[in-house]
């Protein structure tokens, strides 16, 4: 079995989740909106999940991976709506605020937040895809979890670094450096990673392609004042049609993964007179 220490990994990854969003978020829990509960429950409990798979199968736990494995078909679904929601959330912020400066960096993230959601559900997908290939199996599913590295990293140094800080107008767009650092460390682990085993590296090419894409858009799209508006559309979008239609799709490509996951049957004999 790959990554057999991988679980160690991820809870560390885990530990640090909490202290990098610790002053913006989980210091002020009842300051931050529903959305945000929804989203960090649900990247928790997923990161949780992955952990728990990755030791059990290194510990000869078959009967509890295959039990908790079940649960990806709850969790995948709550992953993606939350995600959405919080998108919604922040179109919403921004359409309440085109001109304000401090929104624009809102506009910026309308591409960060749904290239993570897209990565996570090709990551997924291609988890279940390949669920009797271990080595694409793993791959996969631990790749699912790295796009919370940069996140950790930029807000990381911002707190820790001076050269990065950016808590006052004059200093924000230090922001980018910091974000840009993130971006950085999650490509330089994700090809580290392919570089171990570039025949099965695949997932974590597309994590190095989702996340370039993310720092290109937010350098560049991002920061065309025709992009703003254009993000802040979606707010029109009513958020249970929203919601729901993510949810729809989020069990479409459950489902899809797992059927043509499926292990071929052997085809029957045919009787013969």
């Amino acid at each position: 079995m790959p990554f057999r220490n991988a679980w160690l990994y991820v809870l560390a990854l885990l530990a640090l989740t909490f202290v990098a969003f610790w002053p913006s978020y989980l210091s002020d829990l009842p300051g931050a909106k529903m959305a945000h509960h929804f989203h960090a429950a649900s990247a928790v409990v997923w990161t949780i999940l992955v952990a728990l798979q990755s030791w059990s199968i290194h510990h000869d736990r078959w009967g509890l991976h295959r039990s908790t494995g079940l649960a990806v078909f709850a969790l995948f679904p709550f992953f993606m709506v939350a995600g959405m929601w919080v998108i919604h959330v922040e179109a919403t912020t921004l359409a309440g605020g085109l001109t304000d400066p401090e929104n624009l960096q809102i506009a910026q993230f309308g591409f960060f937040d749904p290239l993570a959601n897209l990565g996570f559900a090709l990551l997924f997908w291609g988890g279940l895809r390949y669920r009797y290939k271990v080595q694409l199996h793993s791959r996969y599913m631990l790749g699912t979890v790295m796009f919370v590295i940069a996140p950790i990293v930029w807000r990381l140094v911002q707190s820790n670094i001076p050269f990065f800080k950016n808590d006052t107008p004059e200093t924000a767009w230090r922001f980018s450096y910091a974000m840009g650092a993130g971006n950085a460390v999650a490509i330089a682990i994700a090809l580290y990673l392919y570089w171990l085993a570039p025949k099965h590296g695949r997932p974590f090419l597309l994590v190095v392609y989702i996340v370039a894409a993310q720092q290109l858009l937010y350098e560049t799209v991002g920061r065309l004042p025709a992009w703003a508006p254009i993000f802040a559309s979606i707010s029109a979008t009513n958020l249970a049609l929203l919601l729901t239609l993510t949810a729809i799709a989020s069990l479409g490509i459950a489902w899809h993964g797992w059927v043509t996951g499926a292990r071929p049957t052997a085809p029957r004999a045919t009787a013969t007179a």
